[in-house]
């Protein structure tokens, strides 16, 4: 599964201490395959449906459990060598038990029941949506969303065959995991038998029922169909030409033939996530899939690719070979994303995928005290929820340092005997490092564990004498922070010249502190070759000015990356100044490369939402659009013929910058001309800047704006268009309009995949996030019963201002009332309150760093 951002996902499941879990099927029964029929009818809004599953019972009993959610039992029965008919108790843990009046023993069975249930309508289980006024059903099963849809033992470990039949109307078509055996006409129904799926976990099955349109891949061992709702087919041929690619090249890396029957990619107009890996049925959300060729940005491109790599990378590592338990989710997710960026660099060198560091999106989350490891014990949905999203980017940077550790030669063995060994089965992490350290005669494993069970990171301090180097590690934390001491088993790679020469040393360390010896004496040092460790790292101020004075000619464009981002966090831990880093920043806003000049912008631009108050506020616009005069003049604010995306992509928050930081009159004017342009013709306007026109445009927009903009999102079958409508609305300025974009969020036109988007800009500007907290109070019982059930616990971010005791006082008050009834925001007001603390601490120790360095400018 690819989450869309960086979002945690909910299950009701457990980990260690399985046995005493209240949330895990208790062990009296196995099964062996299972039978699924169902009659699905999008234009209604209940389904039935019966399941046969095949069985063991392991010892004597009364009942056995299975998990369920939402569905009613109309007739449950067991059959052996003795019926018996069932009783049921849905529990309030996602369980049901099936109950006998009299001593089941153990032996062979057969459980069939017949159940109803209503398809949900917020994203998960079997779920209707409506698109373009037409309804579809399409399945979230991954975590533990099975359940909603039929009877089942929905945990990874019972990897079993299922087979399913469907009945639907004959005008609708039916897909699912495996290809159609036979189908039977019943007037105007029609009843599709599926063959048999390999033995999956029961997240990955798959259906999907409608008046699709397809296209057929070629160029694959297997068959495969990119499948679309009505009138969107056209947009399929880049995903259509990229799939075959990028199964090749899995297979290649693999060593293994992709194991199913088929491979069908559908694009769902509501989904939660990203896209998800079901076995041979693997869905995306649209604005992913669906690419529109003449007004696609590189970047656009990009996620299509990355994003199949990733969920074909499952096909294998997931699929295949699946987690024994929820605690290693953690590993399908990071592997998915590490083989992604692995694939995607290898078919398209042009999109410079190796200059996205993931590591920089999450370490400042990591090094709180309230983040957890992401291999961790998992009771409730609440505890997936957490850090799933840090998960997929700490996990993909530690393999990706393991790899560059170790050498992608005995990597790549190792994974192949791992998933040759497990293939069909489940296995665990350790399983992995096993394979690894076999593979390459290095103690994989002691690393892996150090960075996995651990939370937070090391900051290597780095110390020069001579030709001598000497690294030490401590726990990396914010200033002021009182974090207990960890040691991990670091690779730490230390690349140092002088003059032309440039070389690197490589040590493990795995204690306190190491010398090594250099060849020569260096007049410069960058601890982090590559920009491949998952730490962060300190040193003098000399050696930092020599460093930050060699890196235009001496560092990689990824190198110069991630000193920024390492800059970023020494503000944090206290070790420079916020002056410092602006001047750090500063200097590189000039960079030859324009994703590193970007990012220098983003930097800049996120030190105004720490430090901006009544005492700078003024300061703020000019400084801003002095910091972006450079980029602005060396590329202009118009798109050139045959420039680079990431010219392209720099632009793009020039002009953001320029309009909403620098309040830059010329540019809010011309994003009102490009919007009206947009309107009637998308493919006239530069795609790089398209939704930074639309978002400004609606700042500073009217109701006759914002009635074009949701006359446009209700009738477009442009999914990118439909998605940047949705973006802009969130940004309306005036409270009015705020207010009616706010009371259309929950409307039946906005699904509750959608709703986050509208939510995701209602914090610009103190004004709009003040009107913007008091409704998500007002009206938190709609809300939370529109959004997709595992996002509800992210509410208290909504309503907390950044630096603000007084708000998160009003949130820890009203969410404290409500943690009986939603475990996950015990946990998010723990990391609230540790975030905003901080933030006020950092703000209180650098404020008059900043306004000093503003106000010399």
């Amino acid at each position: 599964m690819f989450l869309k951002s960086l979002l945690a996902v909910s299950v009701a499941l457990a980990t260690q201490g399985i046995s005493a879990n209240e949330y895990v099927i208790e062990k009296l029964a196995k099964p062996s395959s299972q039978k699924v029929s169902l009659t699905l009818d999008p234009s209604q809004e209940t389904f039935t449906g019966v399941t046969e599953i095949s069985l063991k019972v392991l010892k004597p009993t009364q009942y056995i459990e299975l998990n369920g959610l939402a569905y009613a039992t109309t007739m449950a029965q067991l059959m052996g060598k003795k019926d018996c008919d069932l009783s049921s108790e849905m529990l309030k843990t996602g369980k049901v038990k099936f109950i006998c009046d009299k001593e089941i023993k153990p032996g062979k069975y057969t459980l069939r029941i017949d159940f109803t249930a209503p398809y949900n309508r917020q994203s998960v289980g079997l779920y209707k949506t409506l698109d373009q006024g037409t309804p579809y059903l399409f399945t979230q099963f991954e975590m533990s969303d099975a359940r909603r849809a039929f009877p089942v033992f929905d945990e990874p470990e019972y990897k079993i065959p299922f087979q399913l039949t469907i009945t639907a109307p004959t005008s609708q078509k039916v897909y699912a995991n495996t290809p159609v055996l036979n189908t039977t006409v019943h007037g105007d129904m029609t009843t599709h038998y599926f063959d048999k799926t390999p033995p999956i976990p029961s997240y990955l099955v798959a259906m999907a029922v409608g008046p699709f349109e397809e296209m057929a891949i070629e160029g694959m061992p297997i068959p495969g169909r990119v499948i679309t709702p009505q009138g969107k087919i056209h947009l399929a041929e880049y995903a259509k030409d990229n799939m075959p690619r990028v199964l090749a090249a899995l297979e290649d890396y693999f060593g293994i033939p992709y194991v199913y029957q088929k491979l069908d990619s559908v694009a769902v107009p509501e989904f939660p996530f990203g896209a998800m890996e079901n076995s041979g049925l693997v869905t995306y959300r649209e604005d992913i899939l669906l690419v529109d060729l003449a007004a696609a940005t590189r970047s656009k491109k990009q996620r299509n690719v990355s994003i199949i790599a990733h969920e074909l990378a499952h096909q294998w590592y997931g699929n295949l070979v699946t987690m024994q338990w929820w605690n290693d989710l953690w590993l399908n997710e990071a592997f998915a994303s590490w083989m992604a960026a692995k694939i995607t660099k290898q078919l398209n060198p042009e999109f410079e995928s190796h200059l996205d560091l993931p590591q920089n999106n999450v370490m400042a989350l990591d090094a709180r005290l309230s983040t957890k490891p992401i291999r961790k014990p998992i009771k409730t949905e609440a505890d997936i929820m957490d850090g799933l999203g840090l998960a997929y980017s700490k996990g993909s940077s530690v393999l990706a340092m393991v790899e560059n550790w170790i050498g992608e030669e005995a990597f790549q063995k190792g994974i192949q005997k791992y998933l040759k060994k497990f293939s069909y089965k489940n296995a665990e992490a350790a399983d992995l490092w096993q394979a690894l350290g076999k593979a390459s005669n290095k103690d994989v494993a002691s690393v892996l564990k150090s960075f996995i069970e651990q939370s937070s990171f090391p900051l290597i301090k780095v110390t020069q004498q001579g030709k001598q180097v000497t690294v030490s590690q401590s726990r990396f934390a914010n200033a002021g922070v009182n974090a207990p001491a960890q040691l991990w088993n670091v690779p730490v790679a230390i690349k140092y010249g002088a003059g032309d020469q440039v070389k690197t040393a490589s040590v493990l360390l795995n204690q306190q502190s190491q010398t090594l010896d250099l060849e020569f004496e260096p007049e410069w040092i960058y601890p982090d070759q590559g920009a491949l460790g998952y730490y962060r790292w300190i040193m003098d101020d000399t050696q930092l000015d020599a460093l930050i004075a060699n890196a235009s000619t001496k560092l990689t464009d990824r190198e110069r990356l991630a000193l920024l981002s390492a800059a970023d966090a020494l503000l944090d831990a206290g070790v420079i100044s916020a002056a410092k880093l602006m001047q750090i920043l500063e200097a590189f806003v000039g960079d030859s490369h324009p994703r590193v000049a970007n990012t220098a912008l983003n930097y800049l631009a996120s030190q105004q939402r720490t430090f901006k108050d009544k005492s700078n506020e003024d300061l703020w616009p000019k400084f801003i659009r002095d910091a972006v005069t450079p980029a602005a003049q060396k590329y202009g604010l118009e798109a050139k013929a045959g420039e680079d995306g990431a010219v392209a992509q720099l632009r793009a928050a020039v002009v953001s910058r320029l309009g909403f930081d620098g309040e830059d009159q010329a540019v809010i004017k011309t994003a009102q001309q490009q919007t009206q342009i947009y309107l009637k013709d998308p493919q006239k306007v530069d795609p790089y800047l398209a939704s930074t026109y639309l978002t400004l445009a609606a700042f500073h927009g009217d109701k006759a704006l914002l009635d074009q903009f949701m006359t446009t999102f209700k009738t477009t079958k442009n999914p990118q268009v439909r998605t940047n409508m949705l973006t802009a609305m969130g940004y309306f300025g005036q409270p009015k309009l705020q207010q009616s974009v706010l009371a259309y969020s929950l409307t039946d036109e906005v699904t509750a995949s959608d709703m986050r988007t509208i939510l995701a800009g209602q914090s610009y500007t103190d004004e709009r996030q003040a009107l913007f907290i008091e409704w998500v109070y007002s009206h938190y019982d709609k809300v939370a019963a529109n959004l997709p059930p595992f996002f509800v616990p992210n509410l208290p971010h909504f309503t907390t201002v950044s630096c603000d005791a007084k708000s998160l006082a009003k949130t820890q008050q009203f969410f404290n009332q409500k943690i009986a009834e939603v475990a996950g925001f015990s946990r998010t007001l723990s990391k609230l309150e540790e975030s905003v603390n901080d933030c006020i601490a950092l703000k209180n120790r650098e404020l008059d760093s900043v306004n000093s360095f503003l106000k010399d400018q």
